[in-house]
């Protein structure tokens, strides 16, 4: 597998990585000092900001270049005979692997120091760490006025210092160092020592200091500040974490950006997965601790093929948490309270209780887990009957009069001084396909009564949405119907809804997939929210939602438009992650190598959201597998047909996690070859895997068993050449295989071969 890394001059970047793993979250600017360290737990910034200064002599080192990796970034410094590096790391397990408190409740600096002269080098590094959280330009997200108040007591000890919190002295800092600083001075918010270090000629000597961070006293603390104190061996811990997270659902296909894409987006959503008081969740705008509700459902339609087991914990948080008397679901809890209150903003429905419905359904289809289903059965049915009830002349209707959060039912609720409510048809249509799914899901749990009695409200709902939200005006979908009776006609991303949702005929689908993927819509970096034709269009204003882009709308319609044309789904999954990966970052300001940007200007393409989206990387990765790997789950069975443009012959996926296994399959000039029994509407050849392995990580190889055959695959997305050797059982075969750039091979053997016989391709390379 190719290592996952960005290297950029420092000059080019804004800002910089956003890390993170189940306690904590860190933030970091574009010469890597630290710009606030979050803890879950607490819901609180236990560091504000933490610099380091590196001197050769007299003369600061200047920043040279950054480099960007799934679990750390670094950046180099000074371009004469004295040179250094300072990389900084949070350590890092999968959800689903052990891993306590101590383990990952900390963060690191490793600083390297080269002298490339022929006379010593005396280098001096000042730490800097200011402990009050303060606002800064280069993240969206500021902290709160308590954590700008912070004030500290710090004491100094033989192996570091101790730093405790004036008024919550349980709350410890634990810096380890690897020899007594110079000079430190601190006070009540701000730490600064100097250390002085000796570098013989043409020699290179590390240096780590670490922090350990706990919430009931210094002994806790000190123990990731001393796990991690053993700096390089950490650093390769959390790296086989991220890889064994990178090589699940390892999505290849001919086209590098892409690749990148997928991969990087597990990187990005493993980040913001926490532990709080209440359980496990993920915010929808890090470092904080509230969870929407609409944000969890969206999300877990890619964590379940990634991180299943935190898709099941983040439900339950929901499950827990998050229900009202009555079976609505809340639009939002702060997780780190003991008994989280709900906060609905005296909404009767938005999308929230439809969205968890579906969610929950695909978790269980997705993975098999029929026995979470039946556990948490009633709550569905509970929401079902909620949604039943705020049915009025036969549509799915909102009350609300405010304006804002307070006004608007959909997904694009904070458009400040705006309302959305009364039938909205993006509601509706998610109601009809909740109520639809759920009436499958009672029907394979054996609830036949309620499963006709939601079929027959979503038929109902169906009918209705049809009849009386269709706009006469444009021949598309109203925006809503207002509780005032107004028809809105307003053309809006929001018409994806009727079509992702299996509402629209064919005629009107066909309209606004045109409409959507026109220019008016569709731009270099994603789906514009309102056409540019609409009275009230303005690229900037309301978080961009009246005219902006936000990328999440162009995957929804990606997914939409895939089978009607599969070019257009590859152009728009470059076109949503191309950005991450620009040449001068700092032209669209909140934007980090490696990441996806939250929210775009309309027309300058300006980044004017987080710079870590948290719900668009495992959109990103949903839409690879069910949009273009055109993976279909339901409750009883699996289909792979996968939708590529015209011009590639091959798609390939390896450690597909589905239905509690591990599916490798590939398509190779139009057959899927597979190790696992799937429907498809490719011709389907099925095999048992075989090991295989590659000398050239750009290669990707794939083995499989048939009858009396080995078949092998091997592709890459970049010219590659290498020796790919598969154990055959007592036989082992060798392969030397020479690719050009999205170029992919397919080789047949005689399970009898041996290791000296020379295999034949079926297929020219392509």
């Amino acid at each position: 597998m190719k290592k996952l890394q960005y290297r950029y001059r420092t000059e080019d970047l804004s800002t910089g990585s956003s890390l993170g793993n189940r306690y904590l979250f860190a933030r970091l600017d574009a010469r890597t000092d630290l710009q606030g360290l979050w803890c879950s737990g607490e819901n609180r910034f236990v560091v504000g900001e933490w610099s380091v200064s590196i001197y050769a002599g007299d003369a600061e080192l200047v920043a040279e270049e950054t480099l960007f990796s799934p679990e750390s970034q670094a950046t180099h410094l000074g371009k004469g005979v004295c040179q250094a590096e300072k990389l900084f790391f949070l350590p890092f397990v999968p959800d689903d692997a052990p891993g306590q408190a101590t383990d990952l409740s900390g963060g690191a600096y490793i600083i390297t120091l080269r002298n490339a002269g022929s006379k010593e080098c005396v280098f001096r590094v000042t730490h800097t760490l200011l402990f009050p959280a303060l606002p800064t330009p280069l993240f969206t997200k500021h902290p709160s006025p308590e954590d700008s108040e912070t004030r500290v007591v710090i004491k100094r000890e033989e192996l570091g210092f101790v730093v405790a919190t004036v008024g919550r002295p349980h709350e410890t800092r634990v810096i380890r160092e690897p020899v007594p600083p110079e000079h430190w001075k601190g006070d009540n918010r701000s730490l600064r020592a100097e250390y002085l270090f000796s570098v013989p000629p043409g020699e290179t000597r590390e240096v780590p200091f670490s922090i350990g961070i706990s919430s009931i006293g210094a002994a806790d603390a000190a123990q990731p500040a001393d796990r991690l104190y053993e700096a390089r061996a950490a650093l390769s811990e959390s790296i086989d974490g991220i890889e064994e997270v990178l090589a699940r659902t390892h999505i290849v296909t001919p086209d590098p950006l892409i690749n990148r894409g997928l991969q990087w987006s597990k990187v990005n959503t493993v980040r913001v997965q926490h532990l709080f008081k209440a359980g496990k969740g993920f915010t929808n705008d890090p470092p904080q601790d509230i969870v929407v509700v609409r944000d969890v459902a969206w999300y877990v339609m890619g964590s379940d093929y990634l991180t299943p087991r935190f898709s099941r914990g983040v439900l339950e948080l929901v499950l827990q948490t998050c229900l009202h008397d009555g079976g609505k679901l809340t639009e939002y809890i702060h997780a780190a309270e003991a008994t989280p209150v709900l906060h609905d903003y005296n909404l009767n429905i938005n999308d929230d209780t439809p969205l968890f419905i579906l969610a929950l359904i695909h978790y269980a289809a997705s993975t098999g887990d029929m026995a979470f289903l039946r556990l948490e059965y009633p709550a569905l049915r509970g929401a079902a009957e909620w949604i039943i009830a705020q049915v009025h002349e036969g549509l799915v209707r909102c009350s609300a009069t405010g304006t804002g959060v307070w006004g608007i039912c959909g997904w694009r609720n904070i458009i400040e001084g705006y309302t959305l409510s009364g039938a909205v048809t993006e509601i509706n249509a998610e109601c009809a396909a909740a109520l639809s799914l759920l009436a499958a899901a009672a029907t394979a749990l054996g609830h036949n009564a309620d499963a006709a009695r939601f079929q027959s409200a979503a038929g109902e709902l169906t009918e209705n949405i049809n009849r009386t939200l269709r706009s006469e005006r444009t021949g598309m979908y109203l925006l809503n119907l207002t509780n005032e009776r107004e028809r809105r006609h307003d053309v809006t991303g929001d018409l994806i809804f009727p079509v992702m949702f299996g509402i629209a005929p064919a005629d009107v689908r066909a309209r606004i997939l045109t409409v959507l993927t026109s220019p008016d819509f569709w731009t270099p970096f994603g789906l514009r929210t309102v056409s540019p034709r609409e009275a009230n269009y303005d690229p900037d204003a309301g978080y961009q939602l009246v005219g902006g882009v936000w990328p999440n709308l162009m995957a929804w319609t990606a997914f939409c438009v895939r089978k009607d044309d599969p070019q257009k789904l590859a152009d728009a999954m470059r076109s949503t992650y191309c950005i991450a990966q620009t040449p001068r970052p700092r032209d669209y300001v909140n934007v980090v190598p490696g990441e996806f940007p939250e929210r775009l200007h309309g027309e300058s393409f300006v980044s004017r959201g987080m710079t870590m989206s948290p719900w668009m990387p495992p959109t990103y990765l949903w839409l690879g597998v069910e949009g273009m790997l055109g993976v279909n789950v339901t409750l009883t069975d699996l289909e792979i047909t996968p939708v590529i443009p015209p011009e590639w012959r091959w798609i390939a996926v390896e450690n597909l996690l589905v239905k509690g296994e591990r599916v490798n399959a590939f398509l190779h000039d139009g057959i899927l070859y597979s190790s696992h029994a799937v429907k498809s509407g490719f011709p389907l050849t099925v095999g048992v895997p075989v090991p295989v392995s590659v000398d050239n990580p750009s290669l990707i190889a794939l083995a499989l068993r048939v009858h009396d055959e080995i078949v092998l695959f091997v592709a890459s997305d970049e010219s590659a050449a290498g020796r790919v050797t598969v154990e055959a059982g007592t036989v082992t075969l060798q392969e030397g295989v020479s690719l050009q750039a999205g170029g992919a091979a397919l080789y047949r053997y005689s399970a009898e071969s041996s290791a000296s016989r020379s295999s034949f391709p079926v297929a020219a390379r392509t």
